[in-house]
């Protein structure tokens, strides 16, 4: 027989139905409280470790300069060779050349090297990046990653990048660069001396998202030529004016930003500051090669990373000053060194002597 006093001692650590709910609501609600800081607290550590891997891009390129004299050009290589096969096209991104002072030093041995892969004979200085039976191409290097893309994984067989490098407002002239009107250019190499607006004040690369189905951040449009005479109409590929997705039918890149570390073109390693961070980016022909307005991107909020040519690391608000975006782009007798960008801050702070009276904020 149960002792009466037992049971009255049970009924009274027992819960009643109307107590249980009473702190379930309770945990639901801490947890709706808890959950957007652990996310908020994910994303700051995201934020921090990808700040860390420009710092380590900006010293390897210190180091590149210490060595040479010199940065590496945005985009270069040794010669084009009868085939893709037969040498790099010329079409080798600036992060090749600063391999082995970013701790990528065996797989700079393989590419200094000829090589024979699957019977197939590929010369020092590698073939060209678009050639995926070309294993060093294909291999993924950690600190070419931010930790906040979600995009699509390499693609293809190639390895990405989320870093690129910054060619000031240029948008003409791209690939067969004339003069430096940015830290990089395509074929050309500039000095420290070269950034007289001041390395503090001078953005060299900026961060660019993964190809993630139709978002704006990671991916470009193509076939977009009335861009260079006003920028803004790159805003008429998105789905709604200040969407973060392009249009169904836009015609876009097959790999996206960054689809291919090893390859210098535009569409893949380089960023002028002519739109704001988190903008659409489009290429006037159908060519990850073509002229075009390629924006800075990421998936932190509010805008984007970037790092200054001293090799400090800030971070761009996507609501930075930008001018007026109906400007049409400096042709090549209108562009000098020295010229002012008509780009606001944001075209400022990419061009290296342009005088113009601004710093990174």
């Amino acid at each position: 027989m149960t002792n009466p006093s037992f049971q009255r001692r049970l009924r009274s650590f027992s819960f009643t139905l109307v107590e249980l709910l009473v702190v379930i609501a309770v945990i639901g609600l801490l947890l709706a409280l808890l959950l957007p800081a652990v996310r908020t607290s994910s994303e700051a550590s995201r934020r921090m470790s990808c700040g860390n891997h420009f710092k380590q891009l900006g010293l390897a390129m210190h180091q590149y300069h210490t060595a040479f004299g010199q940065f590496p050009a945005a985009m270069g290589g040794t010669d084009r060779g009868p085939t893709p096969i037969d040498g790099n096209a010329n079409r080798l991104s600036g992060i090749v050349a600063m391999l082995p002072y970013m701790e990528g030093d065996q797989l700079w041995d393989q590419i200094v090297s000829p090589a024979n892969i699957n019977g197939v004979q590929y010369p020092a200085m590698g073939p060209a990046p678009w050639v995926s039976a070309y294993s060093p191409w294909t291999q993924g290097l950690p600190l070419l990653r931010c930790p906040s893309s979600d995009g699509a994984a390499d693609d293809r067989g190639f390895a990405r990048t989320n870093y690129a490098f910054s060619i000031g407002d240029a948008a003409r002239d791209i690939h067969q660069a004339k003069l430096l009107r940015g830290v990089f250019a395509s074929g050309l190499n500039s000095r420290i001396k070269d950034i007289k607006d001041g390395t503090s004040n001078t953005i060299a690369m900026a961060e660019i998202g993964s190809r993630s189905e139709l978002a704006v951040v990671g991916q470009y449009a193509m076939k977009q030529p009335s861009v260079l005479d006003n920028p803004g109409a790159c805003r008429n590929t998105l789905r709604k004016r200040k969407s973060p997705y392009y249009a169904p039918n836009t015609p876009l890149s097959a790999l996206g930003r960054g689809g291919r570390w090893a390859d210098g073109a535009a569409g893949f390693s380089m960023v002028n500051t002519v739109l704001p961070p988190n903008s659409p980016s489009c290429a006037i022909g159908a060519s990850e090669e073509s002229d075009g307005v390629y924006s800075a991107g990421s998936l932190h909020p509010g805008g984007a990373m970037s790092m200054v040519a001293d090799g400090s690391v800030r971070f761009i608000n996507a609501d930075i000053d930008a001018g007026d975006s109906r400007t049409a782009t400096l042709t090549a007798a209108r562009m000098s060194a020295r010229a002012a960008s008509p780009f606001g801050v944001w075209g400022a702070l990419g061009t290296a002597s342009s005088a113009e009276d601004v710093a990174v904020p």
